[in-house]
């Protein structure tokens, strides 16, 4: 049998270390992600598709529940939640018949939990505990991402850019690199978020959006509309001081007279 591909998630560095410690004798096993966080975790669960995560409920931007709501694994791999307090989360996992483990556990506790994911996996009965991770969200999970918004927000403030937004759309947490957006617009109190491939539609505010964006990269040119600089192809004077920016996707954006410095500025630091 091939190696069991793993994923080890916890905020706490001493978990995590003791999971992996724990797995390092196990030679059926291939650690081949360890996490800090929610955000980290979900691109590395796209990532790699493993077999097998052993994932901690209580994180502090992006929960569990969470990150098993935004991986795009389907069916999805065996889990493991572990947790320090949740008394209610742990009665539900008894219940579903679900793996847990509950913090500070036991070598003895630890390896028998692990034969049993092991043998889903050997097996292949994840179907069955598939429905039962569904069913717990549905009771559960809902309930966990009512602040969704607000950790995204916290992410998005608190973290260094990486030259990306992250953003909760559609029920989903996203990814998306600067470089692929053409433009983003006010819509009441929505932005839409124009990249390649998609527009999402987000409740933000424009100036709350364009604070968390690259200021060498995005230009405000309206009450209404920031534009990504790389992807304008060509200014067009229209009237009354006002022009429209024509850019590579071939959608035209108005420059409104109030914003005209802004144009000036990038139109002097490019001839500079």
């Amino acid at each position: 049998m091939a190696l069991i591909k793993t994923i080890i998630i916890d905020d706490e560095e001493q978990a995590r270390e003791g999971v992996r410690t724990l797995l390092e004798g196990d030679s059926e096993i291939q650690i081949c992600a360890i996490c800090k966080d929610g955000i980290e975790s979900i691109e590395q669960i796209n990532e790699h598709s493993p077999d097998l995560i052993f994932l901690d409920i209580q994180m502090p931007e992006i929960n569990g529940f969470e990150v098993i709501n935004n991986i795009r694994m389907n069916p999805l791999p065996t889990i493991i939640f572990v947790t320090a307090y949740d008394q209610y989360a742990i009665s539900a996992f008894e219940i579903q018949a679900l793996d847990y483990l509950l913090k500070p556990f036991t070598n003895a506790r630890f390896n028998e939990v692990l034969e049993r994911a092991k043998s889903h996996i050997k097996n292949k009965t994840l179907v069955n505990l598939n429905n039962q991770i569904a069913k717990l969200l549905k009771g559960i999970g809902d309930s966990a991402s009512d602040s969704t918004n607000q950790i995204i927000n916290e992410v998005n403030n608190t973290r260094p850019a990486f030259n990306r937004l992250v953003i909760k759309a559609s029920g989903k947490i996203h990814f998306v690199n600067f470089s692929d957006i053409y433009w983003i617009e006010a819509d009441d109190y929505y932005v839409k978020i124009h990249t390649v491939n998609h527009t999402f539609m987000v409740r933000e505010s424009l100036k709350g959006l364009g604070q968390r964006l690259d200021s060498t990269i995005f230009l405000r040119i309206h009450n209404s509309s920031i534009i990504n600089t790389r992807h304008l192809k060509e200014l067009e004077p229209y009237y009354n001081g006002e022009f429209f920016a024509h850019l590579t996707n071939g959608v035209k954006v108005k420059v409104s007279r109030g914003y005209r410095n802004n144009i000036n500025s990038l139109i002097d630091s490019s001839n500079n």
